[in-house]
């Protein structure tokens, strides 16, 4: 429950209660949760919120796992959905504790939201597939104009195709200068932002 409203993931989507009837919460995650998570081990599956960034996280087990291994989250402020892999079997908001703690599979408790040092781990986002273009329009990019904060600490990759089946080509990693010369063509493109060092 996060301001007044109980969220929770059902078998095929996400939902919401806020008084009145049940809704369903649009997500452009919901094929990527659902069509890889283990269904013999969804009651392991937990939500926690993180109220400092207006986020619901649900921990669930992939198709592969018998264990959680995998999270997907929402943040109800801005509307907006992440995904990723982490393995925690429990969890707590901040409150009690200054920062949100969470469990992993070997009993270790972890605060989270706290400190830059990502273990072995280095830190990376990617975008799901954005158009370009519609119809048999094609978007030609050639420069970059970065504005992160230090920079310098981050390379960007792109991977294009021109229609949904077909190849991936891949650009870069680029090192970010302003502005950055890229070169690559497609209606459709994600983006990976990977960090330098896993302190970022």
């Amino acid at each position: 429950v996060a301001n007044g409203i109980a969220y929770w993931m059902g078998r095929r989507g996400f939902f919401m209660f806020s008084g009145g009837a049940v809704e369903p919460v649009p997500s452009d995650v919901s094929d990527y949760v659902f069509t890889n998570i283990n269904r013999d081990q969804i009651s392991q599956s937990w939500a926690v919120t993180n109220a400092q960034f207006g986020e619901v996280w649900w921990f669930y087990p992939s198709e592969q796992s018998t264990g959680i291994d995998r999270y997907v989250v929402y943040n109800y402020r801005e509307n907006h959905w992440n995904i990723g892999s982490l393995p925690r079997t429990a969890g707590i908001d901040q409150g009690v504790w200054r920062y949100p703690v969470m469990i992993d599979s070997d009993g270790m408790a972890y605060d989270h939201e706290y400190g830059f040092n990502h273990g072995d781990e280095t830190p990376f986002a990617e975008t799901g597939p954005l158009m370009l273009g519609a119809g048999d329009r094609v978007m030609a990019v050639t420069g970059l104009i970065p504005d992160e904060e230090v920079q310098g600490e981050v390379t960007a990759t792109f991977k294009t195709r021109f229609h949904p089946n077909d190849t991936e080509y891949t650009y870069g990693p680029y090192t970010m200068n302003t502005p950055t010369s890229v070169r690559f063509r497609g209606r459709q493109v994600r983006m990976r932002i990977d960090g330098n060092t896993n302190e970022n």
